[in-house]
């Protein structure tokens, strides 16, 4: 859905504050997909003090919250995947200029330039969510979903849930999330049996057929 956003936003040949909502929510789905975050601290993401973008070969660039701008205390630092940061670039640079008259200083702002605040940015995202893909998310339920995709596949990784989503402490990750952890670790350990089972079944092959008037064993 971003992808069919992004594309949408290229496309248009004379681009306007709707244009904008939804480079908006394109930047703001694929942030919260890839980097789980809190609403608070999406909202406020401002470019060279949160967003340091560079460009280039073996570029990095990175996300970075301090820890008094954190619910709890705890800094946030993400490297910004590469599709991204390229998205990040092209909105700051080509397409917000093309509607406020000038580069933004913050990722998320009306058509004067103002900051938008975060209910506005939360309806956006629920509503194109469910025109989209025909489901609601709000921004806090992507935090679950990481979470889910994480413990899906390594059942029991509540430390890793909990860096990635910068829990204070691992008894909030477990409390949260432990409930169908007996029912997630037996589809892993099944998944784990049938990738066993495929691996040996070319080296086993076909039995060979049984001669005329021949017993198998």
């Amino acid at each position: 859905m971003p992808a069919k956003l992004w594309s949408k936003v290229r496309r248009d040949d004379k681009p306007n504050f709707r244009t904008l909502s939804t480079a908006q929510a394109a930047l703001a789905l694929e942030i919260l997909i890839y980097l789980p975050m809190r609403l608070q601290n999406l909202i406020s993401l401002a470019f060279d003090v949160h967003l340091f973008l560079r460009e280039g070969p073996g570029a990095t660039s990175t996300l970075e919250i301090p820890a008094s701008e954190v619910k709890n205390k705890r800094p946030i630092e993400f490297d910004i995947p590469p599709h991204i940061a390229r998205m990040l670039i092209e909105y700051r640079d080509r397409i917000a200029p093309k509607i406020i008259g000038r580069k933004p200083d913050r990722l998320f702002v009306n058509p004067d330039g103002t900051p938008k605040v975060s209910q506005t940015l939360a309806w956006l995202i629920r509503r194109l969510s469910r025109k989209h893909a025909g489901i609601e998310l709000s921004p806090h339920k992507f935090r679950h979903l990481a979470a889910k995709i994480v413990l899906d596949d390594s059942p029991g990784a509540f430390e890793l849930v909990k860096q990635l989503l910068g829990h204070e402490n691992l008894k909030t990750t477990a409390n949260f999330y432990a409930g169908i952890d007996t029912r997630r670790a037996a589809r892993h350990h099944h998944r784990l049996l049938q990738q066993e089972v495929e691996k040996d079944l070319p080296r086993l092959g076909r039995l060979p057929r049984k001669r005329k008037g021949e017993r198998r064993n």
